[in-house]
């Protein structure tokens, strides 16, 4: 398990908002673009990898607790995004590797940690 802080630094990411729970720990990470699916199994303790952009993102992080949301492929969001994110204290980062190899990457940091 990694903290919110050392997942940025070790994958490198673009922080587009605040990093508001830096110590908060995550055990694996979730990727999904359905809302409705991602409502239903993201857990606290994960990061979510995703590639949509709109409000209803910081909605459904916020309603599970998620502290880090990774936008993938280079996806960013409007300023209003980021603010309400701010206000939910969602940390918001992204990155340019897709879905698939960020999530890659997360796995390999966590497996290194356990090892």
């Amino acid at each position: 398990m990694k903290t919110v802080s050392e997942i940025i630094e070790a994958m490198g990411l673009s922080v587009l908002t605040e990093v508001f729970q830096p110590d908060a720990v995550i055990s694996k990470g979730y990727a999904g673009d359905m809302l409705s699916h991602v409502m239903a199994h993201l857990q606290n303790n994960e990061c979510w990898f995703t590639i949509l952009n709109s409000v209803n993102v910081i909605a459904v992080a916020s309603l599970n607790e998620c502290p880090l949301v990774i936008l993938t492929e280079g996806v960013s969001l409007q300023e209003s995004v980021l603010e309400r994110a701010k206000s939910e204290e969602i940390c918001v980062c992204s990155t340019e590797l897709d879905t698939y190899a960020a999530c890659a990457v997360l796995s390999g940091i966590l497996e290194t940690m356990e090892a």
